[in-house]
């Protein structure tokens, strides 16, 4: 995405991975902070020549937790918008490949810490969009 477009445009900011290179994170010039998705059908970092489908693990969602709180302590950020890498998914769902591998303990684990991260963006004082840029797919 080489641009947004609004009523103000503004130019896509400098990115940096969070701890497992699953998200992204940058803030535009006019504040907004952008958390972006980017992992592969397996819930792995993206390398060349795989397709972002932005399958969601733990990995995942622990850097999706970070990338909150970063936005949330950024007194440049004064919006927050998640996407997904690429054009073709926001996020295909949970990496099936991850959940056949967990035991059902860790998937419990799982679903409460993706609750309490959701919870958490949810409780952000910060306005939250969400840009869909694709399929957006349960799982």
């Amino acid at each position: 995405m080489a641009a947004l477009s609004g009523a103000s445009m503004t130019s896509w900011p400098e990115m940096e991975p969070m701890t497992n290179n699953l998200v992204n994170y940058g803030v535009t010039d006019n504040g907004i902070a952008v958390i972006e998705l980017c992992s592969d059908s397996a819930g792995d970092p993206l390398t060349e020549g795989k397709t972002p489908v932005n399958t969601y693990t733990h990995a995942m969602m622990r850097d999706i937790d970070e990338a909150v709180l970063k936005a949330r302590f950024d007194d440049d950020a004064t919006v927050i918008m998640l996407t997904g890498h690429g054009e073709k998914f926001f996020s295909a769902g949970a990496s099936i490949s991850m959940l056949d591998s967990v035991s059902p303990g860790f998937k419990y684990f799982f679903c409460l810490h993706a609750n309490e991260t959701l919870s958490r963006l949810e409780q952000t004082p910060k306005l939250v969009i969400a840009a869909l840029n694709g399929h957006a797919v349960g799982g």
